[in-house]
């Protein structure tokens, strides 16, 4: 059995224990054991599902009243869960950059990738944590009754709202990782340029369609999909346009 093969049987059992690979190992594990972008969005929704209903059983336990600490704990578990299928999206993607792998590991800095890549899950998981936060604080501004807010936020779980966030976020780390990649590249004196690359499908809104192919400096001239002249780098910085976006960027050697 090659090396491979090893790792893959051990990802298969354990996937876990990709968190402790270093970066050039998981990239291995990864090809060895690739998973669709659909099996990243039901595994990264069913988690987050799991802890947002963790944490609205401490909201119902204490009458609609948030405890001590309750949102530190809510974003330090929300990013435990949420790690692995973040950086499996990610890697997944890095792992098509193969030149630029050899590249950026002779120049030392795979170290400095790896950062990249978990402070993008880490800005993620403060992102999705805070969107939580802020619903609630809403509703509590509105003066609405303790049993109210728990049934509203019921509603709001059970309304396919994980999924719309496994979906959004997962594009969001995938975007903000490939801005450190051209980052890194340009800084180890490899000029680079980002593509957007919309998911083409019947699901395409005519935002993403118009900035398909566009690099993140070339204006977008056309009054369709709300552009007008912009760069989708003015408009956006990156994927995701929109809740639900599907997009990607490319990072390319100019």
């Amino acid at each position: 059995m090659n090396k491979a093969d090893v790792i893959k049987a051990v990802a298969k059992s354990n996937p876990e224990i990709m968190d402790y690979l270093d970066l050039r190992t998981r990239l291995l594990a990864v090809k060895a054991a690739p998973m669709t972008r659909g099996q990243l969005e039901r595994l990264l929704a069913r988690r987050i599902a799991a802890v947002e209903r963790k944490y609205l059983l401490i909201l119902e336990q204490n009458n609609g009243v948030v405890p001590f600490n309750f949102w530190q704990d809510y974003e330090t578990e929300l990013r435990r869960e949420i790690a692995s299928p973040l950086r499996s999206q990610i890697e997944q993607s890095f792992s098509n950059y193969s030149d630029y792998v050899d590249f950026i590991d002779k120049a030392g800095a795979v170290g400095d990738i790896d950062t990249a890549m978990t402070q993008a899950i880490d800005k993620v998981a403060r992102g999705v944590a805070d969107n939580s936060r802020l619903n609630l604080d809403a509703l509590i501004r509105q003066g609405i009754k303790p049993e109210e807010i728990i049934e509203r936020m019921s509603l709001r779980l059970s309304s396919g709202h994980s999924e719309q966030i496994a979906v959004t976020e997962l594009t969001r780390a995938d975007a903000l990782y490939s801005e450190a990649l051209s980052a890194r590249l340009n800084e180890q004196g490899v000029p680079t340029k980002i593509r957007w690359a919309a998911a083409e499908d019947e699901k395409m809104c005519p935002i993403c369609k118009h900035a398909d192919n566009k690099l993140k400096d070339q204006p977008i001239n056309t009054t369709q999909g709300g552009w007008n002249g912009q760069t989708w780098g003015q408009r956006y910085g990156g994927p995701p346009a929109h809740p639900g976006c599907r997009c990607q960027t490319i990072v390319e050697a100019k």
